[in-house]
């Protein structure tokens, strides 16, 4: 078994990496749309934080840092938004994709259990983590 995990470690996961490389040109591009762009502006003033937790939740929170920095001068806000929105869903930081991605790979009876329990108390964190930022703000 210890054998195993070792030749797991050494491993380059490629589709985990090209699926990275593609949400970065998928954001690239993205922000290069007028609509888009003028929607993002509308709904990031004054709201960076928030704006930040809820698009890390669908495209990994790194990814959404790059793309929403082009929107706002208020860096610190867009910082502890991304940071508060790698918790949450599974896609909300890529550490999170990894370690769901060894537990299945290990012990496929387990997935079901991980991710609910694993989602359930990211957002309660998520939720207790904005909260506290909002109040000591």
């Amino acid at each position: 078994m210890l054998l195993r995990n070792r030749e797991n470690i050494n491993r380059v996961d490629y589709s985990l990496l090209a699926t990275f490389i593609a949400l970065f040109i998928f954001i690239g591009n993205l922000g290069r749309i007028p609509q888009f762009s003028s929607f993002l502006e509308r709904i990031m003033a004054g709201r960076e934080t928030l704006t930040a937790v809820l698009a890390s939740q669908i495209m990994s929170n790194v990814p959404a840092a790059l793309l929403l920095s082009g929107f706002t001068d208020n860096y610190r806000a867009l910082i502890v938004g991304t940071n508060i929105g790698g918790l949450g869903t599974l896609i909300a930081s890529m550490a999170s994709l990894i370690s769901f991605k060894y537990i299945a790979k290990e012990n496929r009876n387990l997935r079901g259990k991980y991710l609910g329990t694993f989602t359930a108390s990211n957002i309660i964190f998520m939720i207790f983590m904005l909260i506290l930022y909002f109040f000591l703000r």
